[in-house]
């Protein structure tokens, strides 16, 4: 059976797709990993296990579900933020329908709100909802602490600035206002008085950040760490490169520069909830009050509003060493796989293959056509000078790809045997040498 696992913003979704494809491979799937949704629906592939990051019922959406589902693909879902840190029912509507949810054939939930939440709201299909976790979350636990330990990393001991505000010009924002009508956002309750209020207070609380910057690099002699918003411009952070101890880095994952970090502030950012439960000291910087970020990722925080308090805070933080331990009850029924015995990766593979056994597909991929045809298209786009890929996802790091491969190998000796194959810039294959 082949797997299919796209990725749209790189640096948020590779290590858990990586985790994914590994297990799978390991338990004999063909895995293929990147930029290979385009290329399935021009039917360069044949049919599998396809795994959305949503299934929002949006026109172009509804009909790659459609097509999928026509072509006899097996669909299935895992929203990558959604079910996490929603305080409210709201994103059902905006990115779940009767529709969608028919097209699909299994749904993986974040935790016990999640599913409660998907379950209550689309009773008929309740059979499809599997309470999994999320991948990304299993780095967040204790038994993947050795993951983060055999990387090697630039900096140890930094303060991280994990921001999630989205610095975008008018005609930036323009586009934003369309695709979110086009995909039908605005029909399903989202307004565009919010989206304008959510930039707004993007760009204030960007203002209020760079002030904290600023002041903080005069007054400590700690490396400086800053990660913007994955989608976000490297060139919106200019103004920071005056302080030689201020670094804007959007390489890597985040799991693992909170791992290596003293201390994380933020405002409403899912990063801030993922450092306070790892065990972080963790600030959540809220000047004024504002509609951008997610309520609940500040949770566990400290939560401050003050400038000159946040600075002192931050200051003496850095200076001690003890941390107050986040009580997680609750989160439990947000994040399934957060002390679950079985880790989210597995519990996803194990629905796959219950899914292949009951849609027998036998159809194998000519990984030599593949192999051609991409090395053509790869060739003709450096030749021609063509952008790319975009700011989410440009293409894979090949030394930095076969260094989280070879890492994990280590973790899982079921992980021994399999392989890794740059088919194109953008989509690697794993699959097992037995």
């Amino acid at each position: 059976m082949n797997l299919y696992l796209p990725i749209e913003i790189l640096n948020r979704e590779f290590d858990s797709k990586l985790l994914i494809a590994m297990e799978s491979a390991s338990r004999g799937m063909n895995v293929y990993v990147g930029r290979v949704k385009e290329y399935l629906l021009r039917d360069f592939f044949v049919p599998g296990i396809i795994l959305y990051k949503s299934i929002t019922p949006s026109p172009n959406r509804l009909k790659e579900l459609n097509f999928f589902k026509k072509n006899n693909f097996i669909i299935t879902s895992l929203d990558e933020e959604d079910g996490l840190i929603n305080v409210n029912k709201k994103y059902l509507i905006e990115r779940y329908s009767n529709e969608s949810i028919n097209l699909t054939n299994k749904i993986f939930t974040w935790g016990k709100f999640d599913y409660d939440n998907l379950s209550k709201k689309f009773k008929k299909h309740k059979k499809k909802f599997i309470k999994s976790g999320n991948p990304r979350l299993d780095f967040w636990r204790k038994d993947f602490e050795t993951y983060f330990k055999k990387k090697k990393f630039i900096f140890n001991d930094y303060i991280l600035f994990s921001l999630n505000f989205q610095l975008s010009s008018e005609k930036e924002f323009n586009q934003i206002l369309n695709f979110h009508t086009e995909s039908g956002y605005i029909k399903r309750g989202l307004t565009f008085g919010r989206l304008k209020k959510i930039r707004t207070d993007g760009f204030n609380m960007a203002k209020k950040f760079f002030k904290l910057i600023a002041s903080l690099s005069n007054k400590t002699n700690l490396k400086i760490i800053v990660r913007p918003h994955p989608i976000d411009k490297l060139s919106n952070y200019n103004s920071l490169k005056r302080f030689k101890n201020v670094k804007v880095i959007k390489e890597g994952s985040l799991s693992e520069w909170i791992y290596h970090s003293k201390i994380v502030v933020h405002s409403s950012c899912t990063g801030g909830l993922e450092a306070s439960l790892r065990g972080r000291p963790t600030i959540s910087y809220i000047p004024f009050n504002s509609v951008h970020g997610h309520k609940f990722a500040d949770k566990y925080s400290k939560k401050i509003k003050k400038f000159d308090e946040c600075l002192d805070v931050i200051q003496k933080i850095t200076n001690n060493k003890k941390v107050k331990k986040v009580n997680s009850n609750e989160f439990k029924l947000r994040a399934y796989n957060y002390l679950s015995k079985k880790p989210a990766h597995k519990i996803i593979v194990d629905e796959f293959l219950k899914l292949a056994k009951t849609n027998k597909i036998e159809d194998q991929n000519n990984n030599l056509f593949l192999n051609f045809s991409f090395k053509i298209r790869d060739i003709r786009s450096k030749i021609l000078k063509l952008n790319y890929g975009n700011i989410k996802f440009s293409f894979f790091n090949k030394k930095e790809t076969l260094r989280k491969f070879e890492i994990l190998k280590e973790l899982n000796p079921k992980y021994k045997n399999l392989n890794i194959h740059f088919i194109k810039k953008d989509i690697i294959q794993i699959k097992s040498n037995d």
